[in-house]
């Protein structure tokens, strides 16, 4: 499983289609049977994953996440938590990646092969 993450608009979903996938291959639901999964840190805005959605997720080929821990700190606690959980889930993600690609300026730049 590869691990893409990067600012808003920074080029993540180009660059996951110059890997050869689709539009129609890339889904932000956990559930669908995509290889991509798009917006992993909307899907924590429900709460944490429990083990089953780990599993799933790691089946997935591809996750991209928005990077949101490098700017302003939110003021409202359940943001600051949300934004807490979105930085855990991409730490351990990256742990169990095969490969964790950053993604700047349309740029990938490669954190771990």
């Amino acid at each position: 499983m590869m691990l893409v993450t990067g600012g808003i608009a920074s080029g993540k979903r180009t660059y996951v289609r110059a890997l050869g996938y689709a539009n129609e291959q890339m889904d932000g639901c956990l559930d669908a049977p995509c290889p991509v999964l798009l917006d992993l840190d909307e899907l924590l805005r429900a709460g944490d994953l429990d083990e089953r959605d780990w599993e799933r997720l790691l089946c997935k080929e591809v996750v991209v996440c928005h990077e949101v821990g490098m700017g302003v700190v939110p003021m409202d606690a359940a943001d600051r938590a949300w934004r807490e959980r979105v930085g855990a889930t991409c730490a351990r993600l990256a742990r169990e990646a095969s490969e964790v690609v950053r993604v700047v300026c349309g740029i990938p730049v490669f954190l771990k092969r």
